[in-house]
């Protein structure tokens, strides 16, 4: 009988019990889909802590730190008003699909991909109330583009988390404000 994954298009090579425990996992999340991605991601973190404890051998701790990381993506994905997809970030913006997307392949603008369906996410905070970008932002990602290090979710992260070099404020604030030279050098910095 194939697997849920065979099924959808997975190519996954895994023991049998591993594509049994898989299998029942996808069985779950696809009877929960409805949920979306994010909200499962974190119902995910809840069940996984609440089964397994709080095991301290380094196994259980790499567990313990790889679904903290999808929860800490969550939240990231939906700070600060959520996050549009590539049309909806042209109809704001008053241009073509393709022209936001060009933008993104460029490093103009910030987006994730969803990966299930591949489908580029645009973080609503980088777009001001008149659908423009906020003036800075290319700069600043300009600069972190840098450190090839930095994924998109640590480009995120650097606009959203408070710096106690900022005074307690985050690199977002900073761009609100136009105080565009502060956040080139903290841009600089997280880049290095």
């Amino acid at each position: 009988m194939p697997s849920i994954l065979e099924k959808k298009g997975g190519k996954v090579n895994l023991p049998s019990n591993e594509q049994a425990t898989v299998d029942d996992f996808a069985a779950v999340i696809g009877k929960h889909q409805d949920q979306g991605p994010m909200n499962l991601a974190r119902l995910l973190n809840v069940a996984f802590v609440l089964s397994l404890g709080k095991g301290d051998s380094r196994e259980d701790k790499l567990a313990r730190a790889v679904v903290r990381g999808i929860e800490t993506r969550r939240q990231l994905a939906e700070a600060e008003g959520g996050s549009l997809s590539s049309e909806e970030a042209a109809r704001l913006l008053r241009i073509s699909k393709t022209a936001v997307l060009k933008r993104l392949e460029a490093g103009r603008l910030l987006a994730w991909r969803e990966e299930r369906l591949q489908a580029a996410r645009f973080p609503r905070w980088q777009f001001d109330e008149h659908g423009h970008v906020i003036a800075g932002l290319e700069e600043a990602l300009k600069i972190l583009q840098a450190d090839e290090r930095l994924d998109v979710w640590g480009k995120i992260l650097f606009f959203l988390v408070e710096k106690s070099s900022l005074g307690g404020q985050r690199p977002l604030d900073l761009l609100r404000a136009g105080r565009l030279k502060d956040l080139r050098l903290a841009a600089r910095a997280y880049a290095e």
